[in-house]
């Protein structure tokens, strides 16, 4: 006994891609690609940016710890990187001294010239060809019969970019006896 088996033909519901079809979907392809890539040097512009913020953050926040570790009527000390830092003088009540501080804010102003004492450049030991920051202060000193009894201290760190426009990072904080 001989099986038979049905011949199917192909119904136009079957057929497979046109040619015209093939070359829409590989543009559409294509276009969805080419965003996909424009994405990439925008992100590592900003993971750059996020990385220098941070950066610049650390070094603020260390030179604060080393300056809050001191006793507040100390005029000065020399920090662990072997730069002298100036910490106010008591004879100056409630007046900034050292970096000027933008009007209305607990920011440093960095478009000043920096102040002898009240500043230094961080160079970055794990990037020293282009990771320079620049950290400033400013201490807001009050006292009581020339005794110190509290300090505002309003400290800055920026790495300045020519290539680009970077914002300072400034930490703002009151030491009191």
């Amino acid at each position: 006994m001989r099986l038979k088996f049905p011949i199917s033909r192909r119904s136009s519901s079957e057929r497979g891609f046109s040619l015209l079809e093939m070359l829409i979907a590989t543009v559409v392809l294509l276009v969805g690609i080419v965003s996909v890539v424009q994405l990439v040097p925008a992100s590592l512009q900003s993971n750059k940016n996020n990385r220098q913020d941070t950066t610049a953050t650390v070094i603020a926040q260390r030179e604060l710890d080393q300056i809050l570790n001191q006793p507040i009527q100390n005029t000065s000390f020399t920090d662990s990187d072997g730069h002298i830092i100036d910490l106010g003088d008591p004879t100056q009540n409630n007046i900034v001294v050292g970096a000027p501080v933008i009007t209305g804010t607990a920011s440093i102003d960095f478009t000043q010239p920096a102040v002898a004492g009240y500043n230094f450049t961080y160079i970055d030991p794990s990037n020293q060809a282009s990771a320079n920051y620049e950290v400033r202060w400013a201490v807001i000193t009050t006292s009581n019969a020339g005794n110190p009894v509290s300090k505002r201290i309003i400290i800055g760190s920026w790495h300045r970019d020519p290539r680009q426009f970077t914002q300072p990072v400034s930490i703002d904080t009151t030491v009191q006896k």
